[in-house]
């Protein structure tokens, strides 16, 4: 769901086609005929689970706890949880906006109720996620496809993160977000969009953050950098936690690949333990019985990737991906590469589709 983006259009416009596209989205979630504010004084059902990916980062953990509040604010019990450890940014977005870390996800029954954001992969969810009961999915990705016995409620659009379209549907319900909740949509935004340096962000999103901010009285700018700087304090991980810090599965080539990335304003830090990164990446590769490892550190200020090579398979495709040559030391630069979405998994299925085996 959600509306194609044409460059013509005034940020107003965008907003204001996006909102028809969200109360669109609204009358199916409660048929036909039902108002909004009917749909609000709807009785409770019982607790559903929230949550994001697996190695979650800052806009799984935060489109958790805001979907939960969305959720809540329709009489739909819910609660947020996690799927791992927070990574430095994300304590630092909870810990400024004094929100509570949500407990990790405990085994769940078959016929759980979930809801799901940031993610419609099943590789990156609970094994048993094709057991579950799911309400519904709010995400910014490609399908993946996950696989259920009943229909369930998607909304899925092509903005940086699953925040933005969290915030849409706020606007769309007339529910107006906490100073806490609009500081974690405000920083869903920021970090997937590398404050606004990825490509995938949209002129929507920058027209959110900016109204985000004044929600949640802080500065844009000033919260982004701070977020950056937290980011970039990764000196006391080991290099299996690098690699791991923004990490998903994918096929590729029919061969079942782990894409990291590494996003810094200090890529010196990790790339000072290539060594280390190295047998990281292979040790990882033969514990989960993968193809590959592909490991990218991306430099946020330069807008620059460095891929990290850790065998010849991944070599081959990266230099088949970008047309690049890897050097004698196992690095290639790769200019103006900055997201996995919309960069990266496309470049590098592009190559395995072309027969550039793994």
């Amino acid at each position: 769901f959600g509306s194609r983006l044409e460059s013509a259009e005034t940020p107003k416009q965008l907003l204001c086609r996006d909102n028809l596209a969200v109360s669109s989205i609204t009358l199916t979630m409660f048929q036909l005929g039902v108002t909004v504010a009917a749909a609000l004084a709807l009785p409770a059902i019982a607790d559903m689970s929230v949550f994001g990916h697996k190695v979650p980062d800052t806009d799984a953990i935060s489109a958790a706890l805001v979907y939960a509040w969305e959720l809540n604010s329709r009489n739909i019990s819910a609660t947020a949880y996690r799927l791992g450890e927070l990574n430095p940014e994300t304590a630092y977005v909870l810990e400024s906006l004094q929100v509570a870390v949500p407990p990790l996800l405990g085994e769940l029954v078959p016929k759980s109720k979930v809801a799901i954001v940031d993610t419609n992969n099943p590789a990156e969810l609970p094994a048993n996620i094709d057991k579950m009961k799911i309400h519904s999915i709010v995400d910014h990705h490609k399908l993946s496809g996950l696989a259920n016995a009943e229909p369930l409620e998607m909304d899925l659009r092509p903005l940086c993160s699953a925040g933005s379209i969290l915030y849409a549907r706020a606007k769309a319900l007339g529910l107006t977000p906490t100073k806490q909740i609009a500081g974690l949509m405000l920083s869903s935004i920021l970090s997937d969009s590398l404050e606004f340096r990825s490509p995938t962000t949209t002129e929507i999103d920058k027209v959110y953050a900016a109204e985000l901010g004044k929600l949640a009285e802080l500065d844009v700018h000033d919260h982004a950098e701070k977020m950056l700087e937290a980011k970039a304090q990764v000196d006391s991980y080991s290099a299996e936690e690098l690699v791991m810090m923004d990490s998903k599965v994918f096929k590729l080539g029919g061969k079942k690949v782990r894409v990291s990335v590494l996003e810094t304003t200090k890529p010196a830090v990790p790339l000072s333990k290539q060594a280390a990164l190295v047998e990281a990446q292979q040790s990882i590769a033969k514990k989960e019985k993968l193809s590959d490892v592909i490991f990218f550190v991306v430099d946020i200020l330069k807008e620059t990737a460095t891929f990290v090579s850790s065998s010849p398979t991944a070599s081959k495709l990266v230099e088949a991906a970008w047309k690049v040559k890897v050097d004698a030391n196992g690095l290639a630069v790769l200019p103006g590469v900055l997201s996995r979405k919309k960069q990266m998994i496309p470049a590098l299925e592009a190559a395995a589709a072309k027969g550039d085996e793994l």
